[in-house]
């Protein structure tokens, strides 16, 4: 570097480069944390009662968490502002990050278009494993969307436990499927 060069140009990666995984899961949790909120504002995310953010993230130190009867429409001024303002400060942090690196749009892009979908019905792009993880994956996001929408049960413990069981599996399957190939003696 010469006297004239910044250390930030040189820290900054290329555009060519992936975004940090932490970026893809805190956009991922601000936006499901966002979906949360405006169904637990209009009566849906639960079937019988509203969530107090402030009692279910602290695990209810400060408030319960399921009290308040279902209405039509309920909002918390303190509690459900300062958890959607959350929410968005982790989106906006995330995307900045992926900003960074290669840019939102061929990262939203990414995640419809990549070899994993395609796996779903051609084995041969990924061999067994990628196509059982795009399957794990598709079943997981797909069981947990239908049991929200059908049963308003967008924050029960059982729809998380199936839904999170496949998408582990789906991301454990999908990294193993691209591990290069090892030593064919062992010894």
């Amino acid at each position: 570097m010469t006297n004239g060069e910044s250390s930030d140009a040189a820290a900054k990666p290329s555009a060519s480069e992936p975004s940090p995984v932490w970026a893809n899961f805190v956009v991922t949790l601000g936006l499901w944390g966002l979906l949360l909120a405006v169904l637990n504002m209009f009566s849906a995310a639960t079937p019988a009662q509203h969530v107090s953010w402030g009692g279910l993230l602290t695990f209810e130190a400060i408030n319960p968490a399921f009290g308040t009867a279902k209405v039509d429409f309920h909002y918390e001024p303190l509690g459900d502002t300062i958890f959607m303002a959350a929410c968005l400060a982790m989106v906006g942090f995330g995307l900045k990050a992926i900003n960074e690196t290669r840019g939102v749009s061929e990262w939203a892009t990414s995640l419809i278009v990549n070899d994993t979908w395609t796996a779903l019905a051609d084995p041969s792009v990924g061999g067994g494993q990628r196509t059982m993880a795009a399957w794990c994956l598709l079943l997981g996001f797909a069981f947990y969307f239908w049991f929200g929408i059908n049963h308003s049960g967008w924050m029960d413990v059982g729809v998380y436990s199936v839904t999170i069981a496949l998408v582990a599996a789906g991301f454990a399957l999908n990294h193993a499927s691209r591990v290069p190939p090892g030593d064919e003696n062992l010894d």
